[in-house]
């Protein structure tokens, strides 16, 4: 009786090789996907973050203009009451306007919500360096300028004891709103330098603001212009 020890099998190196480089491709492939994955949602959370900048910054411009024009009037107002009280001749029907933008006062609310989804994904999700450093110089500093310069308000006393001078030359409306000031208008020269000395202080404030902004308003500017750079290099 023979026995059969052994049972050889033949080993085939071919098909080896060909199972480990089939686990190898596949293991990589799915890390790349992964990664792939990875910058797609890192490039679209960047994407949707640079959109609500880009949008937020805009309505802060257009604010900026509404609040600057609103302060130029403001001077031209302060020059029409100058005027009125010399008894220049004046439009006796645009006293309302021009006496109420006198003191006018305008709010800033800045738009964050850009800036608070770029905080809580992290600043490193804007890859443009230059773009992230100015977004956050904007909403830390500029951002709280603007804000704390619009809280500068001038004293209602001026309004008060400007409104006491001249109110016995006021006219109103059967709705009592101001509708004209009769001229000539008398009144002492201590009066006179009171109130012009409130215009002056007003028209100072008022120059202030305007230069302020003035400067921001190139700042932002700037930033809405390299958010829409970025975007446009992502389509």
């Amino acid at each position: 009786m023979k026995y059969k020890l052994f049972n050889y099998k033949t080993f085939s190196w071919k098909k080896y090789a060909f199972e480990t480089l089939s686990i190898f491709i596949a293991v990589v492939s799915a890390f790349s996907l992964n990664n792939w994955n990875q910058n797609r949602r890192e490039d679209n959370a960047e994407k949707e973050i640079v959109k609500a900048v880009k949008w937020a910054v805009k309505n802060d411009l257009s604010t900026i203009k509404f609040n600057k024009d609103g302060y130029v009037l403001a001077k031209k107002s302060c020059s029409y009451l100058r005027d009125l009280i010399d008894n220049k001749p004046v439009n006796l029907d645009s006293v309302n306007i021009y006496y109420n933008q006198i003191f006018a006062t305008y709010l800033f609310l800045p738009n964050k919500t850009g800036y608070e989804g770029l905080v809580s994904k992290g600043l490193d999700v804007i890859k443009d360096d230059g773009f992230r450093i100015r977004i956050t110089y904007y909403y830390n500093y500029y951002f709280d300028q603007l804000t704390k310069l619009e809280d500068q308000s001038h004293s209602e006393q001026m309004y008060f004891d400007i409104n006491n001078i001249l109110l016995k030359y006021m006219e109103f409306n059967e709705k009592g709103k101001l509708s004209s000031v009769k001229q000539p208008i008398n009144i002492t020269e201590e009066e006179r330098k009171k109130i012009f000395s409130y215009l002056w202080r007003i028209e100072a404030n008022r120059d202030l603001k305007i230069t302020i902004y003035t400067g921001l308003e190139e700042q932002i500017t700037t930033l809405k212009e390299q958010a829409e750079s970025i975007l446009e290099s992502m389509e």
